[in-house]
């Protein structure tokens, strides 16, 4: 099963975080199928692919709770 989560990169205590496509048996920082965008939470700023977004959500991946809750705040969803 595929899942769109986060991902931290960055240095320590300046973390970004790119929103990926995994397979949900892999570990966080696991092998990642596509990158889909970038978050910084300390700007509050970030871009994402809408196109690809939804055309993953329609073939059957699902969202973690992080990156659910961040994308309706951004209006992606």
């Amino acid at each position: 099963m595929l899942v769109i989560r986060f991902q931290k990169v960055g240095k320590k205590n300046q973390k970004i975080l790119r929103l990926v496509l995994q397979d949900k048996r892999w570990k966080l920082n696991g092998k990642v199928i596509k990158v889909l965008g970038w978050w910084n939470p300390y700007t509050k700023d970030g871009n994402f692919d809408k196109e690809l977004i939804n055309f993953y959500l329609q073939n059957g991946a699902q969202f973690s709770e992080t990156a659910k809750s961040i994308l309706k705040k951004q209006k992606i969803l």
